[in-house]
């Protein structure tokens, strides 16, 4: 059989193993540096912000260079290879957080936070495509679950080694950026030693030096099966350009303005409760502490979330445990807002808002890429995590001036609605492609004219 087909249903090798793991160091990373800043905001001193508006627009600023990074720097990734793109953005990450750890003034960590924030949403997309695309189909749903994991997973270690960092400085909170540089710094390594470039991108180029890469990378499944003579071939429909008209052709646009609505409303109440419940907890108990240990809770029901969802996707289909999902959190965000003078209660409801959110966040990692042919999916997961994050910019902001005139009981009653609008759409895709062929599984061909693997693949 061809590399590609070996690659889709052959057991995965301890190549592909370190491939997967190697992706999910980077996006620990990635979930280091986005929720660095809810860690941070509690420990800044009095007399760093003017007003709760400018915690807003601090907040805001990562996300705002992530949806800049994946509307713009993601597609980059269908046209020039996913690990060049990673390996490119690990650099931008590390500018911004070492400009971070030497910001004197909210306006300069404001700036770092947004250069953070185009490494983090220009790479995000070429991840989990990678992931998708070197696991094998009976383990693809499995390995998305354990790669999510390690975006909680960055947080809460983050968290922790951070708030040490914190306590053993004095206070100096620019030791947790500094921590951060340093980890981006060691996960660039990694990436540039262990993680190939797509072989369905290879494919697509087919140059000389594509082939190349393709016969190392071969020799390094060191699968018997594989006949290094036979050129693996996609579908027709895989040879698709990268472009923004390609989510819109041949009726996708359906499914491409659903995932964008579900993602859009799924992402603002996720970095509300990501980036505000510190401080929120915080003010509502009189107790930093609290609200650190509310942070890391958080995280932590995340963690528990995408080991939920690896096992979950083994009997369900992901499309299913989205909208399931979805609504969940949305009970439970509004169960965290009606409990929220009670701390014991309060921390057991934000694992629940955890668990879920990073539930319904793994999901439609898992459900996106498969709708979409080899050319189009970087774009396709880079302009709904943009598209999404740019309707989040707005939750942080509105917060910060809403504060000073609405208690954080009714800020999270409010944060449940975009939840339960993002079932809905989430439900109607669904409902929509749920009995469709996935160009991902589609039939695969080698130039000798044989079809390898069955007819037809459920999309998963």
């Amino acid at each position: 059989m061809d590399v590609l087909t070996a690659v889709k249903k052959s057991p995965m090798s301890r190549f592909q193993y370190l491939a997967v793991a190697a992706c999910l160091l980077v996006i620990m990373i990635d979930g280091f540096d986005v929720f660095v800043m809810g860690f941070v905001l509690p420990h800044l001193p009095e007399g760093f912000f003017d007003s709760n508006a400018e915690k807003g627009y601090l907040l805001s600023a990562g996300l705002a260079g992530m949806a800049l990074g994946s509307l713009v720097l993601a597609p980059l990734g269908d046209r020039y290879g996913r690990r060049k793109l990673v390996l490119w953005c690990l650099i931008i990450n590390f500018v911004g957080m070492a400009t971070s750890s030497i910001a004197p003034n909210v306006e300069a960590l404001t700036a770092a936070r947004f250069v953070t924030g185009l490494g983090i949403g220009g790479m995000a997309a070429s991840l989990i495509v990678l992931v998708q695309e070197y696991s094998s189909e009976k383990r693809r749903n499995a390995m998305v679950g354990v790669y999510s994991v390690g975006f909680p997973l960055g947080a809460l270690v983050g968290g922790f080694v951070g708030t040490m960092l914190v306590s053993a400085f004095a206070g100096a909170w620019q030791a947790i950026f500094a921590f951060g540089a340093v980890a981006t710094a060691f996960a660039f390594v990694v990436t540039a030693k262990l993680i190939p470039e797509s072989i369905d991108f290879l494919v697509t180029r087919d140059t000389a030096d594509a082939r190349a890469e393709i016969a190392a990378i071969t020799v390094k499944l060191r699968n018997p099966a594989i006949d290094a003579s036979v050129r693996p071939v996609l579908p027709p429909q895989a040879a698709s350009t990268g472009s923004i008209r390609g989510l819109f052709e041949d009726g996708m646009y359906y499914r491409t303005l659903l995932t964008w609505v579900m993602y859009s409303c799924l992402v603002s109440s996720f970095y509300f409760a990501n980036t505000w419940t510190p401080e929120l907890v915080k003010i509502s108990s009189g107790s930093v502490d609290l609200g650190t240990t509310a942070g890391l809770i958080l995280s932590l029901g995340g963690l528990v979330g995408g080991l939920v969802f690896g096992v979950g996707a083994l009997t369900t289909s992901a499309q299913k445990l989205l909208w399931i999902a979805l609504l969940a959190a949305a009970i439970s965000i509004t169960a965290f807002a009606a409990f929220l003078a009670h701390p014991s209660i309060v921390i057991a409801l934000t694992v629940a808002v955890g668990l879920f959110t990073y539930i319904a966040l793994t999901a439609s990692g898992a459900v996106v890429p498969p709708l979409y042919p080899v050319r189009a999916r970087s774009t396709a997961i880079g302009w709904m995590q943009g598209i999404g994050r740019l309707f989040s910019i707005s939750a942080p902001l509105a917060v910060g001036y809403a504060l000073d005139f609405v208690p954080p009981q009714t800020l999270y009653y409010w944060s449940a609605m975009p939840m339960l609008i993002g079932a809905v759409a989430a439900f109607a895709l669904w409902r929509h492609v749920r009995n469709e062929v996935a160009p991902m599984d589609a039939v695969v061909e080698s130039q000798s004219g044989h079809a390898h693997g069955s007819d037809e693949f459920a999309i998963s």
